[in-house]
């Protein structure tokens, strides 16, 4: 119950209290026996008469207390790396004969069919989908298979046949299973080659049989934050349905930007709804997007609309916020390299500064955790993030992450202000306040991170820990400031601002402040000179461990800037892989 309920606090009369270990174990061991009766996955490996056998007999030993069903079809994707996403038809499977029917017709508890390891152009998916609209209209959610990696259109026959056995099982479940329809939806492909017909069938099913669905989550599947923010999948429908689907649709706890068009209207219809429930929104301009195949397709009056407000000329993002009064995750993900200054740009990054963090402070106080994240590996830009954004951050009394790997331009002195705005609000929840920022900025030939280092040191020396209050706080600070840039300092320059300021106020906040533990993480060392600082650590929280001012790594001596020999997708994969 104290794990369960925070105010909660068991009795101390009239026995003495005792470890809760053995209670512990038996509700883990009861969960957990739980979830292997209730999850099964089956596997449709050779298309052999004895694993067709052995999927039947598991379905009618087991279906009736079976919840989560996941089937694997096939054999595992060539280009996979890590979590298997896909997997790849095999012309034995594909010659076996399975009744899906009354395989699932042994499962009347179904709530969760997983069919994303089935290939999407098997014979058996729409067989499964057809099976499913009989037998399991119990079902909460479904998730289906998406495209294989690839320039390959998905087009023709077998996707249609899938989609219509979709729709037709969908209804069924809404119909006949008296529950409102699917919760969770999960369908990362369609027609690739007839985007708007397609995402306009789709999103007019799911407003008809899926009015109260929470996760439409299709194009997480096929987002590559790896190599850029680029998404296989496109939302290309006019504004008059997207309009109809932000109005009917409002029971959405999470949703991912990156399929969407990247345009005013759209984003001010999202937000013309609230949608109270909404806990977790991803917000990016997909890459992959093609303005002129959209253009090609949309009706007139939405083409009218987004005239001269969509991409690099949208300005009204911050719309979107109005219906997000819930909302407890921002996620903002951008790539660097690719939104710069240019013709051909899709957005300028500029959009997210401070009047963008400004409205979502205003939007959504419940935030809880926000962070920018940059999917180019290289290349560091700066955002137009200042005090005045942090300032404004500190209103959010659930907040308890702040990160962003784009550089922004806050000061030394905004940060230590930030934290004092956040203790004399002492309304958080949580065990720790993390502040994690990437400092951008020149100074000269010197990145302003050190510059911004030396005044937030020089604030903390100046109170002493009991009038600063961060150690009295049950939310301790962890407080990151990285160094961006990869540029080595003059040694001269270093010795000095080691000897003269660096050391010397790290050793008067160590002495104001016990409780901290701070750490300088620098590169190249010798004697006082140094190459370069990466990142200084200010940790307020009792589980860190370790209390050197000083950690030093080796120097970077083979490091190039971004213009290296090997292709871009090679390099950023590596990075991906071995990060």
């Amino acid at each position: 119950m104290e794990f369960y309920y925070y105010s909660y606090s068991e009795s101390l009369l009239p026995t003495r209290r005792c470890p809760p270990w053995k209670l512990l174990k038996e509700v883990a061991m009861k969960l957990t026996a739980h979830y292997l009766q209730e999850t099964i996955t089956l596997y449709l490996k050779f298309g052999t008469e004895e694993e067709v056998a052995k999927l039947q007999h598991e379905s009618f030993v087991r279906g009736g207390f079976i919840r989560d069903l996941r089937l694997h079809i096939g054999r595992k994707g060539r280009w996979h790396y890590g979590e298997n996403k896909f997997m790849e038809l095999r012309d034995e499977t594909e010659k076996a004969q399975v009744d899906w029917g009354a395989i699932l017709a042994n499962c009347p508890a179904l709530e969760r069919l997983d069919l994303r390891l089935v290939p999407l152009e098997s014979k058996h998916l729409p067989l499964l989908l057809n099976a499913a609209g009989k037998h399991c209209l119990q079902l909460d959610a479904l998730v289906l298979p998406r495209r294989e990696e690839g320039n390959k259109v998905v087009k023709g026959k077998k996707i249609e046949t899938v989609m219509k056995e979709l729709y037709e099982a969908i209804e069924q479940m809404y119909v006949k299973g008296g529950r409102g329809g699917l919760k969770q939806l999960t369908v990362p492909t369609r027609n690739e080659a007839e985007r708007h017909r397609s995402i306009t069938e789709f999103l007019e099913n799911v407003m008809k049989f899926c009015p109260n669905v929470e996760y439409l989550d299709g194009p997480e599947q096929v987002f590559h934050g790896y190599n850029g923010v680029r998404c296989d999948d496109k939302w290309m429908m006019s504004l008059d349905t997207w309009e109809q689907f932000s109005k009917t649709c409002t029971s959405l706890r999470k949703f991912h930007w990156a399929a969407m068009p990247f345009a005013d209207p759209f984003f001010s219809a999202f937000g013309a709804y609230p949608k109270m429930q909404l806990k977790e929104l991803t917000l990016t301009a997909n890459l992959l997007w093609t303005w002129k195949e959209y253009f090609k397709h949309c009706d007139h009056a939405t083409a009218t609309a987004i005239k001269n407000c969509h991409g690099k000329d949208a300005k009204n993002i911050r719309a979107l916020f109005k219906g997000c009064p819930g909302l407890s995750r921002l996620i903002v993900e951008v790539d660097s390299q690719k939104y710069n200054p240019t013709p051909a740009r899709l957005f300028t990054l500029d959009e997210y500064g401070d009047k963008f963090w400004g409205s979502v402070v205003t939007h959504c106080p419940l935030l809880r955790r926000l962070a920018i994240r940059n999917c180019s590996n290289f290349e560091e830009k700066t955002v137009t993030f200042t005090d005045v954004t942090l300032f404004k951050l500190a209103e959010l009394k659930y907040l308890g992450l702040t990160e962003s790997n784009l550089a922004v331009m806050c000061t030394g002195d905004g940060i230590f202000d930030f934290m004092r705005l956040v203790i004399e609000k002492n309304c958080r929840t949580g065990n720790t306040f993390e502040i994690d920022l990437r400092i951008g900025g020149q100074q000269g030939s010197v990145p302003r991170f050190y510059s911004v280092v030396i005044a937030l040191l020089r604030r903390l020396a100046a109170v002493s820990e009991k009038d600063f209050g961060a150690a009295a706080r049950r939310q301790k600070f962890e407080v990151y400031l990285a160094n961006p840039y990869k540029s080595k300092l003059n040694k001269q320059w270093s010795g000095s601002y080691m000897c003269g300021q660096l050391r010397p106020l790290l050793e008067r906040v160590q002495k104001q402040h016990p409780s901290l533990k701070a750490s300088t993480h620098i590169t190249g060392q010798t004697g006082d000179s140094f190459s370069r600082i990466d990142l200084l650590t200010l940790i307020w929280s009792r589980d860190h461990f370790g209390n050197n001012l000083f950690i030093n790594g080796p120097d970077d001596e083979d490091y190039e800037p971004p213009d290296l020999n090997l292709p871009r997708d090679t390099i950023n994969l590596a990075d991906y892989l071995f990060r």
